[in-house]
């Protein structure tokens, strides 16, 4: 079968471990982003087909929408120019045109929503715009033969809609965690320095401002972070007496991400839960500190502060305290023992419930339902025994 999948955005890892898997599994697959910022330069490195509309446009901001025309276009042409047996779009913002191209090409359609939109927009948007938004994506999801979502929590944003074929496939990495060395890495003494590690979108509503307010007087607390977004000139801003404890890495490959993962002793993710859109989100870092072993700090009113109490993996705050999230980092710092048993039980808990093989088998067994080849050689297996009896 050949697939197209079409994404909105390059600097997301989960729509590349997609591609890596149906690839590896015999499908021959193309990858249409649009790189907002030309972030992705070397394609050629990945094992699948990858194309790019390189007009530059923001992420994550409403003047996004003026753009959106622009990409409609290219992407419908595009999927119209290039035959595929499915197509998987991915968000609202490539939705549309892969409904004109199933139509028009008789394609399968699988989706994605890794945000659902109307619940994605700032809170200044009136509410009736937001239910425009919302019947939109639900009323688009009737159109496809296979939807996926990244939390069982996130269903109840799509309720309503006409689903045909559902699986939730986590935003968990591969597990790329070296096995021979410790699950995780003591923080040792109360004297002895923690490294803090956030990799993401450096936005107003992630926390981080808060963070920083958080370790300004704590000493032997280093924050490291990576991404792009609106706060990054608020780091030059920092008082220099304070500077050295913030080491700021910008844009990194995602194996970068993992390596400084695995070098940190805590990581953050904060997703302030006014915006009701993070209030199901489970992002990656979740995953990924618990793939590498490390203890992770949230904020409450969280799909992702679910999941940390349930697999007791990491320490729980209200979103943007300044003085629970440094009781927080103290009580790590200081309590190594502690440290170690919750990146354990996150580890132990990424093997048995979210490890990314689990994940792979969900993809491909809707994939195998949409294929008639696979389809009908699951039937003659299946009529086979009863063939057999027959005939004794």
């Amino acid at each position: 079968m050949q697939v197209t999948i079409i994404r909105g955005r390059a600097i997301d890892p989960a729509v590349h471990k997609i591609c890596r898997c149906l690839t590896r599994n015999g499908y021959s697959v193309r990858l249409l982003i649009w790189d907002r910022q030309q972030n992705l330069t070397n394609t050629d490195s990945f094992e699948y087909r990858v194309d790019k509309f390189n007009l530059k446009a923001p992420y994550d901001k409403l003047s996004a929408v003026l753009f959106l025309p622009f990409w409609w276009m290219y992407e419908l042409y595009y999927l119209l120019e290039h035959h595929a047996d499915v197509i998987h779009a991915c968000d609202l913002d490539t939705l549309i045109p892969a409904i004109l191209a199933k139509v028009l090409r008789r394609t399968k359609l699988c989706y994605t929503v890794y945000d659902f939109y109307a619940d994605n927009l700032p809170t200044r948007i009136p509410a009736i715009i937001r239910k425009v938004v919302a019947s939109v994506e639900k009323y688009g999801i009737g159109y496809t033969d296979a939807l996926f979502l990244v939390d069982e929590a996130r269903y109840i944003q799509v309720e309503g809609a006409e689903i045909h074929n559902l699986a939730y496939i986590y935003n968990t990495p591969p597990d790329v965690h070296n096995q021979s060395s410790p699950v995780t890495k003591s923080t040792g003494s109360k004297t002895e320095n923690i490294t803090i590690f956030y990799a993401g979108a450096l936005h107003e509503d992630r926390g981080l401002k808060q963070l920083i307010t958080a370790i300004d007087d704590l000493p032997d607390v280093e924050l490291v972070l990576a991404g792009l977004g609106s706060i990054i000139d608020n780091l030059e801003q920092i008082p220099g007496v304070n500077k050295h404890k913030i080491r700021y890495l910008g844009w990194l490959p995602y194996e970068k991400v993992i390596q400084y993962t695995v070098a940190a002793d805590v990581l953050v993710g904060f997703y302030n839960p006014a915006v009701l859109n993070n209030r199901y989100a489970s992002p990656n870092k979740l995953f990924e500190a618990m793939m590498c072993g490390k203890p992770i700090i949230v904020n409450d009113n969280s799909s992702m502060a679910n999941i940390v109490k349930k697999e007791d993996c990491g320490l729980v705050v209200p979103y943007g305290d300044v003085d629970a999230i440094k009781h927080a980092i103290l009580t790590l710092k200081n309590d190594p023992a502690l440290c170690r048993r919750l990146g354990e039980n996150g580890r132990r808990a990424y093997e048995t419930k979210y490890n990314w093989k689990i994940m792979e088998e969900r993809l491909l067994e809707i994939y195998r339902r949409l294929d008639p080849v696979q389809r009908q050689a699951g039937a003659t297996a299946l009529s086979e025994p009863h063939t057999a009896r027959h005939r004794l």
